[in-house]
Protein backbone atom coordinates (compact mmCIF):
# COMPACT_ATOMS: atom_id res chain seq x y z
CA UNK A 1 0.00 0.00 0.00
CA UNK A 2 1.39 3.55 -0.70
CA UNK A 3 1.27 5.32 2.38
CA UNK A 4 0.13 9.22 2.23
CA UNK A 5 -0.05 11.47 4.96
CA UNK A 6 -0.59 15.70 4.70
CA UNK A 7 1.03 17.37 8.23
CA UNK A 8 -0.87 20.26 7.14
CA UNK A 9 -3.33 21.92 10.46
CA UNK A 10 -1.33 19.39 12.60
CA UNK A 11 0.54 20.72 15.84
CA UNK A 12 3.68 19.85 15.53
CA UNK A 13 3.88 17.23 18.29
CA UNK A 14 0.80 15.08 17.46
CA UNK A 15 0.93 11.38 18.21
CA UNK A 16 0.61 10.88 14.37
CA UNK A 17 4.11 12.19 14.39
CA UNK A 18 5.34 9.21 15.72
CA UNK A 19 3.21 6.38 13.97
CA UNK A 20 5.89 5.81 10.95
CA UNK A 21 3.01 3.48 8.79
CA UNK A 22 5.84 4.66 5.96
CA UNK A 23 8.30 2.47 7.13
CA UNK A 24 6.35 -0.37 5.70
CA UNK A 25 4.50 0.81 2.82
CA UNK A 26 5.37 0.64 -1.06
CA UNK A 27 4.60 1.64 -4.09
CA UNK A 28 1.45 0.52 -4.72
CA UNK A 29 -0.99 3.57 -5.87
CA UNK A 30 -3.88 1.27 -6.23
CA UNK A 31 -4.14 0.98 -2.73
CA UNK A 32 -3.43 4.18 -0.93
CA UNK A 33 -3.30 4.26 3.09
CA UNK A 34 -4.39 8.03 3.97
CA UNK A 35 -3.74 9.21 7.96
CA UNK A 36 -3.42 12.38 9.37
CA UNK A 37 -6.47 15.04 9.53
CA UNK A 38 -6.00 16.95 6.30
CA UNK A 39 -5.12 14.26 4.05
CA UNK A 40 -8.51 13.58 3.84
CA UNK A 41 -8.94 16.77 2.48
CA UNK A 42 -6.21 17.39 0.37
CA UNK A 43 -8.00 18.02 -3.11
CA UNK A 44 -4.81 17.62 -5.53
CA UNK A 45 -4.05 14.39 -3.41
CA UNK A 46 -7.68 12.88 -3.60
CA UNK A 47 -8.21 13.58 -7.33
CA UNK A 48 -4.12 11.50 -8.21
CA UNK A 49 -6.02 8.63 -6.15
CA UNK A 50 -9.34 8.97 -7.13
CA UNK A 51 -9.20 6.08 -9.89
CA UNK A 52 -8.06 3.78 -7.09
CA UNK A 53 -8.99 0.37 -6.40
CA UNK A 54 -9.28 0.40 -2.54
CA UNK A 55 -8.86 3.82 -1.05
CA UNK A 56 -8.08 3.35 2.74
CA UNK A 57 -8.35 6.01 4.82
CA UNK A 58 -6.91 5.97 9.22
CA UNK A 59 -8.28 8.79 11.47
CA UNK A 60 -8.74 9.74 14.49
CA UNK A 61 -10.91 12.80 14.54
CA UNK A 62 -14.44 11.94 15.10
CA UNK A 63 -15.87 12.39 17.32
CA UNK A 64 -14.64 15.84 17.71
CA UNK A 65 -15.17 17.01 14.23
CA UNK A 66 -18.99 15.90 14.26
CA UNK A 67 -19.65 18.57 17.35
CA UNK A 68 -17.19 21.55 16.10
CA UNK A 69 -18.87 25.61 15.96
CA UNK A 70 -17.78 25.43 12.46
CA UNK A 71 -20.15 24.02 10.07
CA UNK A 72 -17.90 23.34 7.31
CA UNK A 73 -15.60 20.69 9.71
CA UNK A 74 -18.82 19.19 10.36
CA UNK A 75 -19.72 18.23 7.41
CA UNK A 76 -16.22 17.46 5.93
CA UNK A 77 -16.11 15.05 8.82
CA UNK A 78 -20.09 13.82 8.27
CA UNK A 79 -19.11 13.17 4.69
CA UNK A 80 -15.38 12.10 4.74
CA UNK A 81 -16.31 7.95 3.63
CA UNK A 82 -17.51 9.11 0.64
CA UNK A 83 -14.18 9.06 -1.12
CA UNK A 84 -12.78 5.80 0.78
CA UNK A 85 -14.16 2.54 0.38
CA UNK A 86 -12.45 1.62 4.03
CA UNK A 87 -12.39 3.75 7.29
CA UNK A 88 -10.59 3.43 10.30
CA UNK A 89 -11.75 5.05 13.32
CA UNK A 90 -10.77 4.77 16.95
CA UNK A 91 -14.56 5.89 17.90
CA UNK A 92 -16.00 2.47 17.66
CA UNK A 93 -19.49 4.69 18.31
CA UNK A 94 -19.05 7.41 15.59
CA UNK A 95 -17.29 4.41 13.15
CA UNK A 96 -21.08 2.16 13.52
CA UNK A 97 -22.87 5.40 13.22
CA UNK A 98 -21.50 6.56 10.33
CA UNK A 99 -22.21 2.82 8.46
CA UNK A 100 -25.63 3.49 9.59
CA UNK A 101 -26.56 6.96 8.74
CA UNK A 102 -25.07 6.67 5.66
CA UNK A 103 -26.24 3.07 4.91
CA UNK A 104 -22.96 1.45 4.19
CA UNK A 105 -20.13 -0.88 5.91
CA UNK A 106 -17.15 1.08 4.95
CA UNK A 107 -16.02 1.76 8.94
CA UNK A 108 -14.31 0.09 11.51
CA UNK A 109 -13.32 0.61 14.79
CA UNK A 110 -9.34 0.18 15.94
CA UNK A 111 -7.32 1.35 18.71
CA UNK A 112 -4.54 3.88 18.13
CA UNK A 113 -1.07 2.41 17.89
CA UNK A 114 2.47 3.52 19.02
CA UNK A 115 5.65 2.41 17.07
CA UNK A 116 7.35 -0.32 18.61
CA UNK A 117 10.71 1.92 18.65
CA UNK A 118 9.48 4.12 21.19
CA UNK A 119 8.26 1.20 23.58
CA UNK A 120 9.78 0.52 26.75
CA UNK A 121 12.69 -2.35 26.96
CA UNK A 122 11.26 -5.59 28.13
CA UNK A 123 12.43 -5.87 31.40
CA UNK A 124 11.99 -4.62 35.05
CA UNK A 125 12.46 -0.79 35.27
CA UNK A 126 13.11 1.41 38.15
CA UNK A 127 9.95 3.74 39.43
CA UNK A 128 10.81 6.06 41.05
CA UNK A 129 7.89 8.68 40.96
CA UNK A 130 5.06 7.71 41.99
CA UNK A 131 1.77 9.16 39.60
CA UNK A 132 2.19 11.99 36.21
CA UNK A 133 -1.11 13.30 34.94
CA UNK A 134 -0.30 14.62 30.77
CA UNK A 135 -2.48 17.04 29.84
CA UNK A 136 -4.26 20.19 30.24
CA UNK A 137 -7.29 21.32 31.54
CA UNK A 138 -10.50 21.93 29.89
CA UNK A 139 -11.64 25.82 29.54
CA UNK A 140 -13.73 28.16 27.61
CA UNK A 141 -17.12 26.64 28.72
CA UNK A 142 -15.92 23.59 29.56
CA UNK A 143 -16.18 21.66 32.69
CA UNK A 144 -12.93 21.25 34.26
CA UNK A 145 -14.16 19.75 37.46
CA UNK A 146 -12.56 15.83 36.77
CA UNK A 147 -9.25 17.12 35.92
CA UNK A 148 -8.91 19.66 38.66
CA UNK A 149 -9.54 16.46 41.06
CA UNK A 150 -6.97 14.67 39.11
CA UNK A 151 -4.44 17.73 40.07
CA UNK A 152 -5.84 18.16 43.53
CA UNK A 153 -5.10 14.63 43.92
CA UNK A 154 -1.29 14.02 42.38
CA UNK A 155 -0.28 16.60 44.19
CA UNK A 156 0.02 15.07 47.51
CA UNK A 157 2.46 12.65 46.07
CA UNK A 158 5.49 12.50 44.29
CA UNK A 159 4.41 13.22 40.93
CA UNK A 160 4.82 14.96 37.33
CA UNK A 161 2.51 17.23 35.64
CA UNK A 162 2.82 17.95 32.22
CA UNK A 163 0.67 20.53 30.06
CA UNK A 164 0.52 22.56 26.89
CA UNK A 165 0.05 25.72 29.26
CA UNK A 166 -3.58 26.63 28.75
CA UNK A 167 -6.42 26.21 31.56
CA UNK A 168 -4.15 25.43 34.49
CA UNK A 169 -5.64 27.54 37.32
CA UNK A 170 -3.09 29.83 39.07
CA UNK A 171 -2.82 27.71 42.27
CA UNK A 172 -1.83 24.88 40.62
CA UNK A 173 1.03 26.52 38.69
CA UNK A 174 4.27 25.81 41.04
CA UNK A 175 2.98 22.00 40.76
CA UNK A 176 3.49 22.46 36.35
CA UNK A 177 6.82 20.43 36.25
CA UNK A 178 6.88 20.96 32.11
CA UNK A 179 5.11 22.51 29.63
CA UNK A 180 4.66 21.95 26.01
CA UNK A 181 7.40 19.25 26.70
CA UNK A 182 8.20 16.57 23.32
CA UNK A 183 6.72 13.56 23.46
CA UNK A 184 9.59 11.55 23.50
CA UNK A 185 11.01 13.57 27.15
CA UNK A 186 7.38 12.76 28.18
CA UNK A 187 7.57 8.74 27.47
CA UNK A 188 10.99 9.01 29.84
CA UNK A 189 9.23 10.41 32.66
CA UNK A 190 6.25 7.93 32.21
CA UNK A 191 8.86 5.18 31.90
CA UNK A 192 10.05 6.67 35.32
CA UNK A 193 6.51 6.80 37.07
CA UNK A 194 4.12 3.81 38.69
CA UNK A 195 0.97 5.48 37.41
CA UNK A 196 -0.71 7.71 34.63
CA UNK A 197 -3.75 8.41 35.17
CA UNK A 198 -6.03 10.04 32.95
CA UNK A 199 -9.79 10.42 31.37
CA UNK A 200 -11.23 9.56 28.17
CA UNK A 201 -13.71 11.90 28.13
CA UNK A 202 -14.49 15.62 26.43
CA UNK A 203 -15.78 18.04 27.05
CA UNK A 204 -18.68 20.20 25.82
CA UNK A 205 -19.53 23.26 25.50
CA UNK A 206 -23.17 24.41 25.28
CA UNK A 207 -22.37 25.39 21.68
CA UNK A 208 -21.01 22.10 20.84
CA UNK A 209 -23.82 20.71 22.97
CA UNK A 210 -26.70 22.17 20.73
CA UNK A 211 -24.52 21.25 17.43
CA UNK A 212 -24.39 17.51 18.65
CA UNK A 213 -27.92 17.29 19.06
CA UNK A 214 -28.82 18.77 15.36
CA UNK A 215 -26.82 16.09 13.70
CA UNK A 216 -29.27 13.64 11.60
CA UNK A 217 -30.18 10.56 13.70
CA UNK A 218 -28.06 11.56 16.62
CA UNK A 219 -29.62 9.66 19.41
CA UNK A 220 -28.63 6.48 17.92
CA UNK A 221 -24.51 7.35 18.61
CA UNK A 222 -23.59 6.06 21.68
CA UNK A 223 -21.14 8.70 21.83
CA UNK A 224 -23.81 11.37 22.13
CA UNK A 225 -26.11 9.85 24.76
CA UNK A 226 -24.99 12.33 27.40
CA UNK A 227 -24.68 15.16 25.12
CA UNK A 228 -27.19 17.10 27.90
CA UNK A 229 -24.31 16.57 30.40
CA UNK A 230 -21.63 18.03 27.97
CA UNK A 231 -19.67 14.82 27.97
CA UNK A 232 -18.54 12.22 25.08
CA UNK A 233 -16.16 9.54 24.94
CA UNK A 234 -12.53 9.87 23.18
CA UNK A 235 -10.36 7.46 23.05
CA UNK A 236 -7.34 8.99 24.06
CA UNK A 237 -3.43 8.26 22.81
CA UNK A 238 -2.06 8.60 26.33
CA UNK A 239 -3.55 5.79 28.05
CA UNK A 240 -1.54 3.28 24.94
CA UNK A 241 1.81 5.60 25.22
CA UNK A 242 1.70 5.07 29.35
CA UNK A 243 0.91 1.32 28.74
CA UNK A 244 3.85 0.92 25.78
CA UNK A 245 6.34 2.39 28.55
CA UNK A 246 5.13 0.13 31.43
CA UNK A 247 3.39 2.80 33.39
CA UNK A 248 0.24 1.68 35.26
CA UNK A 249 -3.16 3.59 33.82
CA UNK A 250 -5.48 4.65 36.65
CA UNK A 251 -8.52 5.84 34.15
CA UNK A 252 -11.70 7.93 35.11
CA UNK A 253 -14.63 5.10 35.00
CA UNK A 254 -17.28 6.89 32.45
CA UNK A 255 -20.34 5.73 31.44
CA UNK A 256 -18.90 4.07 27.98
CA UNK A 257 -15.82 2.70 29.22
CA UNK A 258 -14.64 2.68 26.03
CA UNK A 259 -11.11 1.25 27.10
CA UNK A 260 -12.67 -2.13 27.58
CA UNK A 261 -12.82 -2.65 23.52
CA UNK A 262 -8.91 -3.06 23.65
CA UNK A 263 -8.29 -3.25 27.15
CA UNK A 264 -9.42 -5.92 30.15
CA UNK A 265 -10.26 -3.81 33.70
CA UNK A 266 -8.27 -4.78 36.73
CA UNK A 267 -6.21 -7.17 34.35
CA UNK A 268 -4.62 -4.51 32.62
CA UNK A 269 -5.51 -1.51 33.76
CA UNK A 270 -7.84 -0.22 36.37
CA UNK A 271 -10.71 2.50 36.56
CA UNK A 272 -11.23 4.77 40.09
CA UNK A 273 -14.93 6.18 40.23
CA UNK A 274 -14.63 9.38 42.06
CA UNK A 275 -12.27 11.80 44.10
CA UNK A 276 -11.76 9.76 47.25
CA UNK A 277 -11.16 6.55 45.26
CA UNK A 278 -8.55 8.30 43.23
CA UNK A 279 -6.42 8.97 46.42
CA UNK A 280 -6.75 6.04 47.71
CA UNK A 281 -6.12 3.86 44.80
CA UNK A 282 -2.93 5.84 43.80
CA UNK A 283 -1.75 5.46 48.25
CA UNK A 284 -2.74 1.71 47.54
CA UNK A 285 -0.13 0.99 44.19
CA UNK A 286 2.51 3.52 45.54
CA UNK A 287 2.69 1.37 48.82
CA UNK A 288 2.65 -1.63 47.29
CA UNK A 289 3.91 -1.36 44.04
CA UNK A 290 5.24 -5.06 44.11
CA UNK A 291 1.26 -6.48 43.45
CA UNK A 292 0.25 -3.96 40.91
CA UNK A 293 3.05 -3.60 38.93
CA UNK A 294 2.18 -7.49 36.75
CA UNK A 295 -0.60 -4.97 35.20
CA UNK A 296 1.66 -3.17 33.47
CA UNK A 297 3.14 -6.14 32.36
CA UNK A 298 0.05 -7.53 31.23
CA UNK A 299 -0.97 -4.50 29.34
CA UNK A 300 2.26 -4.05 27.66
CA UNK A 301 2.54 -7.97 26.17
CA UNK A 302 -1.30 -7.31 24.92
CA UNK A 303 0.08 -3.69 23.26
CA UNK A 304 3.32 -5.12 21.84
CA UNK A 305 1.40 -7.77 20.30
CA UNK A 306 -1.61 -6.27 19.11
CA UNK A 307 -1.03 -2.48 19.06
CA UNK A 308 2.07 -1.51 17.14
CA UNK A 309 2.12 0.93 14.13
CA UNK A 310 3.11 -2.29 12.34
CA UNK A 311 0.25 -4.58 13.55
CA UNK A 312 -2.15 -2.32 12.55
CA UNK A 313 -0.32 -1.44 8.81
CA UNK A 314 -0.39 -5.34 8.21
CA UNK A 315 -3.41 -5.49 9.61
CA UNK A 316 -5.43 -3.37 7.06
CA UNK A 317 -3.33 -4.25 4.27
CA UNK A 318 -3.96 -7.97 4.59
CA UNK A 319 -7.68 -6.91 4.97
CA UNK A 320 -7.94 -9.05 8.04
CA UNK A 321 -10.18 -6.35 9.85
CA UNK A 322 -13.12 -6.48 6.83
Amino acid sequence: MRVIRDRSGEYGDCAYEYLHLEEWGDDNNEEPLFYGYATAYNDKVLEFFRESNRKVYFQGEQPCGLYSTRPSIVKASLEVGNYFDEVYSFCPYSASWMNLIHGYDKYRAVNFPHHLKYAAPDEEIEKPLDVIYWGNVPEHGRNPSDILNILENIVKFNHSFYTLGYGVPPKFHKYVTGVNVPRPQMWDRLRKSKIMVTSNLLYLTDAEAEVTKALPRWQENEAFIRADEKIMPQVKTRPIEAIFNKTLVLLKEDPWRVFDHWFTPDEDFLYYKNDEDLEGKIRDITNDWDNYKHITNNAYKKAVELYTSEKLYRDIESKVLR
